[in-house]
C-alpha cells in the first residue's frame, strides 16, 4: 500500500507534486456548508501554496469543478428565492441571467485564481486502459484516470474521497477513512 498522509504532514512533502482532486477545489472555492472539510483544506491549499509545492491538475478536474460549481450555485439560487427545483430546471437556470452571471464567476475564479497557480498534467489514454477502467468496484470512472496520471508524474493526490482508500498511489488527506488504510 502506497503512503498516507495527514494534513499535518504537508511541511514532509516539499518539494513534492500535489494533484488536487475536484471534492479538494471545492471544498476551497465554493463552500458547501462542510466547514471543517473546507477550513482544513483552505488551509493546505495556503501550507502548500507557501512552501511552493508543485499544484497540478488536468482537465477532467476542471471540467468536474466547473459542472459541480454551478450545480451548487443553482442549488443555492432555489434556496435563496424559495424555488422549487421543479419550477427552475438546472439548464434552465444555467442559461438564466443569474445562471449566466454564476458560470462567469466560475469562471473568473478558474482562471484568475487555479490556472495561475496549476500546472496542468493531463494524460492521452489508450484503448486497453479506458478498458482496464471499466470495471465495477469503488472508484468512477474519472477517478480510476487519476491514478495513473499521478503514478506517472509522481504526484501526491490530495483528497478527501473516501473511495481513493484501497488505491496504491500516495494520498494526502484530511478524511480519517482514507488514512487508516
Amino acid at each position: 500500500m502506497a503512503a498516507r498522509y495527514s494534513l499535518q504532514n504537508i511541511a514532509t512533502l516539499q518539494g513534492r507534486k500535489v494533484f488536487f482532486d475536484a471534492n479538494v477545489l471545492l471544498y476551497v472555492f465554493w463552500p458547501t456548508g462542510s466547514y471543517n472539510w473546507e477550513s482544513n483544506y483552505s488551509s493546505a491549499f495556503g501550507a502548500l501554496l507557501r512552501q511552493q509545492n508543485e499544484l497540478v491538475v488536468d482537465f477532467i478536474v476542471l471540467s468536474e469543478v466547473i459542472n459541480r460549481a454551478i450545480r451548487i450555485e443553482h442549488d443555492k439560487y432555489l434556496r435563496v428565492n424559495a424555488i422549487d427545483r421543479s419550477h427552475l430546471p438546472f439548464k434552465t437556470y444555467r442559461n438564466s441571467p443569474d445562471g449566466k452571471d454564476s458560470l462567469n464567476d466560475i469562471y473568473l475564479i478558474v482562471k484568475d485564481i487555479i490556472l495561475p497557480n496549476f500546472i496542468i498534467q493531463g494524460k492521452s489514454f489508450t484503448k486497453a486502459e479506458i478498458e482496464s477502467f471499466l470495471q465495477v468496484d469503488t472508484l468512477d470512472i474519472m477517478d480510476k484516470a487519476f491514478i495513473p496520471i499521478c503514478k506517472e508524474n509522481n504526484c501526491i493526490l490530495l483528497t478527501n474521497d473516501r473511495d481513493f482508500a484501497g488505491a496504491d498511489i500516495e494520498i494526502l488527506s484530511s478524511n480519517p477513512a482514507i488514512l487508516r488504510n
